[in-house]
């Protein structure tokens, strides 16, 4: 009844039935397909539906109006859906709207201007990759607020980014305006942080900083668009009091009796993995685009890091080799481990795949021109033969790397069978040795034990014994895995059980053997760490270089270890702030 006379005031003459088949459709969505904590088929996702058919309508009057509720039932739904899920969902509609044809709507100039652009940032237009872009723009135009789900990997943030550039691009084209992004994790910040407090010396309020974002964009009074990206774990801690924000209040209620309303210009986001810690009537309050990394695959991945090969130096023969490297044995090999190994560290294909393409961009740093040297021609004559040795040791420290010694075992000797099935030759490894066992030394083209790889050791005379740190093949080989991935400012990752030395290996390599213009930053977690204790350690050895900008010493690079990573106290659904202050410092791509 409700949504028969919603839809009479929007102007539909056949409500009473497209009302019937609306219910319908998300009584038997809600029946069959599968149970996901973002999944609504209450009212407010009914009221969505028949908001974004009302738009519809204004547009397009004269369209059929079964078509008109059919495109709003695929707008607002579809992108929220699994990819198991939508046979089902289309099942469903081809049922209660028998003959109906989907309409085709008109996004070639918005696509055209997105497929330019992604091509500008080195971006892979997969057909997936373009649908999750359309679905956020059909969300953004009837959602006051949304969420971005999935998984690590599924490109969440580069879909909202590129998005937003592509609407500032098309500024004054139909109704497109310029997008202002303002991104914060939630869970960096303390409540007070967030919203605002009281000083409980001077009894003075104290702004948060999502409500000086919010106030800054209700205010601008030119027509351009706000997006506000709440980045990190979803929980009802501080979740709750954006309710009065995404419903139809659009208010903000702050402790200080102060409220800020909201206009149509804002749009509230929020990225988020899972919504396990939120509760129904924040779900209901928001659209979804759920991106799953499986839909994305690894190839866009693998084809974005070819384009960043210098044509100078790498030939065409050599990026095809490089091409059925990755065809061989990539996905291959992630299929493995995640069969047959047990990783110590719950990991993601994309990450896997991203681990092994930054050593690969590592150990090709010889090969690559600078502004002051050009790689030699001997170097370039022998770089195709050390191609598949480069890739096959990147491979095993990267998808490799994360299973115990056993799953180790089982990987080099996969690799090797593997190796043995395609055309490409096999490594020439020391006797014995497995792939874990040997460095490729790509100076020289050759394989040899990590013993081997080191000058002779020798104990000075005046060390005190616990200044002596004797090298071993896997101290060496932490050391050499340290010194090329942090070479070209890569985040180094270093876990395992206790008493394996960690702590030993990273800083003798930071204090003794790292280059002289690195400055650490030494931190260690505790259970008792708190996140503001996190930034004050490394906000204190910075240098403030202009306004909202800091930065460590000129011409140095800062270096911050973290150790005990996994110590501070998770919060009672699970968020651990230090660590997510870390994730906001290098997710923002800011350079200590």
């Amino acid at each position: 009844m409700i949504g028969e006379i919603m839809l009479y005031s929007f102007g539909f003459a056949k409500a009473r039935d497209l009302s019937r088949k609306m219910v319908a459709t998300f009584k038997l969505a809600s029946e069959q397909l599968s149970a996901q904590e973002h999944y609504d088929y209450g009212m407010r996702a009914v009221r969505s539906v028949i908001n974004a058919a009302g738009v519809l309508k204004r547009r397009s009057p004269d369209m059929d109006e079964e078509q008109l509720l059919l495109l709003a039932l695929r707008d607002v739904n579809v992108p929220k859906f699994l990819t198991c899920d939508l046979p089902l969902f289309d099942n469903i509609i081809f049922d209660l709207f028998p003959g109906v044809k989907h309409p085709e709507v008109d996004r070639k100039r918005l696509l055209d201007t997105l497929q330019d652009l992604a091509a500008k940032n080195n971006l892979q237009t997969a057909p997936a990759f373009l649908e999750k872009l359309v679905q956020l723009y059909d969300t953004v135009q009837v959602r006051q607020g949304l969420m971005l789900v999935g998984p690590t990997g599924g490109g969440k943030t580069t879909t909202y980014r590129l998005l937003a550039d592509a609407l500032t691009a098309l500024k004054g084209i139909d109704d497109f305006q310029t997008v202002h992004v303002h991104t914060l994790n939630p869970k960096a910040l303390t409540l007070g942080q967030l919203y605002g407090q009281f000083n409980a010396s001077t009894h003075e309020w104290n702004d948060g900083v999502a409500a000086v974002l919010l106030r800054q964009a209700v205010r601008d009074t030119s027509p351009d668009r706000h997006w506000i990206m709440f980045d990190g774990p979803v929980d009802a801690i501080w979740i709750e009091s954006m309710n009065s924000v995404l419903d139809d209040n659009k208010k903000l209620c702050l402790n200080s009796g102060e409220i800020i309303s909201v206009t149509n210009r804002v749009t509230m986001m929020f990225e988020v993995e899972d919504l396990a810690s939120a509760s129904p009537a924040t779900v209901s309050r928001c659209g979804m685009v759920y991106m799953e990394p499986a839909a994305l695959g690894l190839s866009p991945l693998m084809v974005s890091w070819l384009a960043t090969l210098p044509t100078s130096t790498f030939s065409s023969g050599e990026r095809e080799l490089f091409s059925e490297l990755f065809e061989a044995f990539l996905s291959p090999a992630i299929a493995f481990v995640r069969q047959h190994c047990n990783e110590l560290i719950r990991t993601v294909d994309n990450n896997l795949c991203a681990s092994c393409l930054r050593l690969l961009d590592c150990l090709l740093t010889p090969f690559r021109p600078t502004e002051d040297r050009m790689p030699s021609k001997e170097a370039l004559l022998s770089l195709r033969e050390k191609v598949p040795s480069i890739f096959f040791f990147s491979l095993t420290w990267s998808v490799g790397s994360t299973t115990d010694t056993a799953g180790r075992a089982k990987f080099s000797a996969w690799l090797t069978s593997r190796i043995s099935e395609t055309k490409f030759e096999a490594p020439r490894l020391p006797a014995q040795a497995s792939f874990y066992d040997a460095c490729f030394r790509v100076e020289d083209g050759c394989w040899r034990l990590w013993g081997e790889t080191r000058i002779p050791f020798a104990v000075p005379r005046d060390a005190s014994y616990e200044q002596i740190v004797v090298p071993t093949p896997d101290s060496i080989r932490m050391t050499f895995l340290l010194q090329t991935l942090l070479q070209k400012r890569n985040n180094v990752l270093c876990a395992g059980p206790t008493g394996t030395g960690k702590t030993v290996n990273i800083t003798e390599y930071l204090y003794t053997a790292a280059p002289d213009n690195v400055e650490t930053i030494a931190i260690t977690f505790s259970a008792q760490t708190h996140v503001n204790q996190t930034q004050d350690t490394i906000d204190g050895r910075m240098e403030k270089r202009r306004r909202g900008v800091f930065g460590p010493p000129a011409g140095k690079v800062a270096v911050v270890f973290v150790d005990d990573l996994n110590m501070p106290r998770k919060e009672e659904f699970g968020a651990q702030p230090p660590l997510e202050l870390l994730r906001q410092w290098y997710v923002t791509a800011a350079s200590l």
